[in-house]
């Protein structure tokens, strides 16, 4: 299951960036999806995937359960990106860059800080309808892939896929994404009756507590510099 991977990975880690402290990770994760988003050269944005690979290494994720979770935002970049590549393809490559970088930032986030303390800092600057909100999409999220995982492979397995018949391939995806929504409605209705029985009553309790500043941290805070200054001065040699 995806949602167990992650959360191993996240809670067993013993990288600097597992020891970093939430607060300086989500500054970093948002200096990297702010480069990713507003960047308008393929170069850059490539170099920058490069990058977060090598961060991969270093934290010592395994790559091979985090490649597949990649094939989603791919796979819908490259509906929009269809459409640029008419024009160039660089424009092409640019939309499946950003797809993909954006995900690698989220993945890295997720593979290395346990989702507990993740919303243990939303919760303490956002309201907390909010943050039960985005934990409750963050759950529904892993539990559906695996969903549309087992689909897609009994589909293959009875034969309902076939690369020279788009017309039933076209029929079969849509009898999945009915599918898919169906159980996303009976999921979510599920899961409100299972935390209505442990107590739920419009917010769910998170721990604060305060971070302190060590090496770690201060090596996350260099590599957000780091990222940030090397972007503007692209852009700014870009754009002469």
């Amino acid at each position: 299951m995806h949602l167990a991977v992650m959360d191993y990975m996240a809670s067993n880690g013993t990288s600097l960036f597992h020891r970093a402290s939430v607060p300086y990770k989500m500054l970093m994760t948002l200096c990297f999806l702010g480069v990713v988003i507003g960047g308008n050269d393929v170069i850059s944005i490539g170099i920058l995937i490069a990058v977060l690979l090598i961060l991969y290494m270093m934290a010592r994720v395994r790559f091979k359960e985090i490649l597949h979770l990649l094939l989603y935002p791919a796979f819908f970049s490259l509906l929009f990106a269809a459409f640029r590549f008419q024009e160039s393809w660089t424009s092409g490559l640019l939309i499946m860059f950003k797809g993909i970088g954006a995900a690698l930032v989220t993945l890295f986030l997720l593979a290395t800080t346990p989702w507990v303390e993740v919303f243990a800092f939303l919760s303490t600057y956002l309201p907390g309808l909010l943050v039960d909100i985005f934990l409750f999409t963050y759950r529904s999220f892993f539990i559906l892939i695996d969903q549309v995982d087992n689909l897609l492979r009994s589909i293959k397995i009875k034969g309902g896929y076939h690369p020279f018949n788009m017309v039933m391939n076209i029929k079969n995806m849509a009898a999945v994404v009915g599918l898919i929504l169906l159980h996303s409605f009976e999921m979510s209705q599920r899961m409100y009756k299972i935390y209505l029985l442990r107590g739920y009553d419009g917010g769910i309790p998170i721990k604060r507590r305060w971070w302190k500043l060590d090496y770690s941290d201060g090596i996350v805070i260099a590599i957000s510099l780091f990222v940030l200054v090397g972007t503007v001065i692209s852009w700014k040699l870009w754009w002469k």
